[in-house]
């Protein structure tokens, strides 16, 4: 999950991440000129950038979002 210091939105989907029991690592966006690039080509404009590793590949989105987020909540039931 990607954030910038005092983003709320990153530290409230950091902790709902965690809740689920899905590891979180925090890196800075601004030290990953590709994440950077990766979020303007897709015209998202806001963190964190959440990227999750699956079995079937990667799940990513940018924002807080209470839909991805009770997606993966439900991925991560099934797999229990």
């Amino acid at each position: 999950m990607y954030s910038r210091p005092g983003c709320m939105k990153c530290r409230a989907t950091e902790k709902a991440l965690t809740r689920m029991g899905v590891p979180v690592v925090v890196p800075q966006i601004d030290e990953h000129q590709e994440k950077v690039d990766l979020m303007k080509r897709e015209g998202w404009l806001e963190l964190p950038l959440v990227e999750v590793s699956t079995p079937d590949g990667v799940v990513r989105w940018a924002g807080m979002s209470a839909e991805n987020l009770n997606a993966l909540k439900y991925l991560v039931s099934e797999r229990s």
